[in-house]
């Protein structure tokens, strides 16, 4: 079975989406190579999480409710937020980089877990099944993982930057909210109910777009406020 046209896809998707989120920074873009870094943690947070959850498993049926809906959001969203607050705080000068580093670490995320199931289930299904497998994946997967992990993102940048809460706190608060969207597209998808996928995914492209816009409406008071302390 060929896979490299699905690995091609799924590549070329991750691309056209980083391409987006690193114009969605219009005043000041921020460095490429930066962005590829926080791709290229996503892999790493991909690792932690399977490390994590392969340890719960070891307890709990992998493929147990309680493990999909439960610690799969949770542990996936704490590896994906730490990579990109930890590596990339210093970075996020402006209130929309908190939105950038996350949805590039979750890009990272979401693509590697994606080829990562390409070559899990090429041994089980057709090469039509796998290719609508890959397809599916890319459309609604990946955006639920850039929207519960920008949601985490903000947060955290805005609790820490804006209402001055020391790290951990901000951090622990961060993963409620990503935690609870990650575990709603879950509960979602193992319903197998395409439409209802559809709306979810569409809920959460809005979310991204609206976080976009309430950031950047936050940017003239942020600088306001870092001239008046200086």
């Amino acid at each position: 079975m060929d896979l490299l046209p699905l690995f091609v896809i799924t590549a070329i998707y991750a691309f056209i989406i980083l391409i987006v989120l690193w114009l969605s920074d219009v005043e000041k873009m921020e460095a490429l190579l930066k962005l590829l870094t926080a791709f290229a943690l996503g892999f790493a947070a991909v690792v932690i999480a399977a490390g994590i959850e392969s340890t719960f498993a070891l307890f709990v049926s992998a493929s147990s409710v309680f493990m999909i809906v439960v610690v799969a959001p949770i542990v996936e969203e704490i590896a994906k937020i730490d990579m990109a607050t930890r590596s990339f705080y210093k970075d996020m000068d402006e209130p929309e980089d908190s939105l950038i580093y996350g949805g590039v670490v979750a890009l990272g995320f979401g693509f590697l877990e994606n080829i990562l199931y390409i070559l899990k289930y090429s041994f089980e299904l057709t090469y039509l099944q796998l290719a609508d497998l890959t397809v599916a994946r890319m459309l609604f997967s990946i955006p639920a993982h850039l929207a519960a992990t920008i949601m985490g993102t903000a947060t955290y940048w805005y609790l820490k930057k804006i209402n001055n809460m020391e790290d951990l706190e901000s951090f622990t608060i961060s993963i409620i909210p990503a935690a609870i969207l990650h575990a709603t597209y879950n509960i979602t998808a193992l319903t197998g109910d395409l439409t209802a996928l559809t709306f979810i995914v569409i809920v959460y492209i809005v979310i991204i777009i609206l976080t976009w816009y309430m950031l950047r409406e936050l940017k003239p008071s942020f600088h306001l406020t870092i001239r008046t302390k200086f």
